[in-house]
């Protein structure tokens, strides 16, 4: 048996938001992060361990991939962003000239549009390393699921980037920004990189959502399916309902209350892909077994170095203005609160301050010696001196 120890540091990634403003360099960052996430994985699995991730990601930002396993979440991921690419690639040369609102129709319909496909194309592929087949009637299900209610787009709209997405779909399509675009060619080529992993991870994890869904105790997965799902989701039944909970909570308080913050302090939270690299010390069997050659020679040992991806959260500072004018309802209200609350805050903070001296000084100056006195008084009818 090799001994393995492990020394993991943060490091940062050659060419990370620093991609030219070709956006080939775009896709290709991200290409190859993901490529060699799935070669660390392949190297060793364990740096990919989906429990270690949800216990302590969960409660920070519940993602529904997290409850997937490293392999095939990755697997996802990357037939996520290659789906993402062809379809952009696809775009007519004539769309280029199109106004906001059309180019609007075109990109939401290709980002809902890639649901399925992706879904599909994640679901052959590990069914085919399982040496399974995905029957017809299971296509059906999964595509009327993903069909219902139009989730996909109103999951889209209450993140509150999708002006960040479109602008960065036209950038990654033609090279530029559009002319009444709210940020700029150099911003998104800057961010590209940044913007287009948020992206593919929304995707991948709207994908998943569905398939956690499809497995759990209300869904409509076949039960021989749902039995075979362990080499995906080895989550309790009890724990998969727990992150389906955590990850609709979040949702809604996103929508209705952090997206509004982060449009009032200029920020989109974004997910990314850091990199991180793993030194793995192996010491041989061979010699470490042989005890007579460790007095002369120590132990031996081979360092291998491992590069791997893991999804961290990401504040992009960016002017949020317009986004915040066109708030209405519950969210409009909310920013409102948030204005009062930063004017009376300070005026809070002086009363409270007020509060707390005259408090203090009750305690001290009167009932301190009033406690002086009576104790005084014990020790005179006592006789104490």
């Amino acid at each position: 048996m090799c001994y393995c120890f492990e020394f993991v540091r943060d490091v940062k990634w050659p060419s990370e938001g620093k991609a030219g403003s070709d956006p080939s360099d775009t896709w290709s960052e991200v290409r190859t992060k993901l490529s060699e996430a799935l070669q660390a994985n392949d190297q060793d699995a364990s740096l990919y361990s989906s429990d270690n991730e949800l216990k302590n990601n969960s409660k920070n930002y519940p993602l529904s991939m997290l409850a997937i396993h490293g392999g095939p979440r990755l697997r996802l991921l990357l037939a996520t962003f290659q789906l993402l690419e062809m379809e952009v690639r696809n775009v007519s040369e004539s769309s280029e000239l199109v106004d906001g609102i059309k180019w609007l129709q075109i990109s939401t319909m290709l980002i809902d549009g890639l649901i399925e496909p992706a879904f599909m194309k994640w679901i052959e592929e590990e069914k085919a390393l399982e040496n399974g087949k995905i029957s017809e009637k299971l296509m059906k299900t999964i595509t009327s699921k993903i069909k219902e209610d139009d989730r996909i787009l109103k999951r889209f709209n209450r993140l509150g980037k999708s002006e960040l997405y479109l602008d960065m779909l036209f950038f990654l399509r033609f090279g530029s920004a559009r002319s009444d675009s709210y940020f700029d060619a150099k911003f998104l080529a800057e961010h590209g990189a940044r913007i287009l992993e948020d992206l593919v991870i929304f995707l991948g994890d709207a994908v998943a959502s569905i398939y956690l869904e499809l497995i759990s105790v209300d869904g409509d997965m076949p039960t021989g399916v749902v039995g075979s799902s362990l080499a995906l989701c080895s989550l309790s039944t009890r724990e998969l309902q727990k992150l389906r909970n955590e990850v609709a909570i979040n949702g809604w308080l996103h929508q209705y209350f952090e997206s509004v913050v982060s449009m009032y302090e200029d920020r989109f939270e974004l997910y990314v892909f850091s990199r991180k690299v793993c030194e793995k010390k192996v010491v041989n069997q061979a010699e470490a077994t042989s005890w007579w050659r460790r007095p002369a020679f120590g132990k031996t040992s081979t360092t291998t170095i491992l590069d791997y991806v893991h999804i961290s959260p990401f504040s992009l500072p960016a002017k949020r203005t317009k986004e915040l004018r066109a708030l209405t309802g519950w969210r409009y209200y909310f920013s409102l609160f948030l204005e009062m609350s930063d004017i009376a805050m300070p005026f809070i903070r002086a009363v409270v301050a007020k509060v707390s001296a005259a408090v203090s000084y009750f305690w001290v100056s009167m009932i301190g010696r009033s406690l002086g006195l009576i104790f005084s008084g014990i020790r005179q009818s006592l006789g104490w001196r």
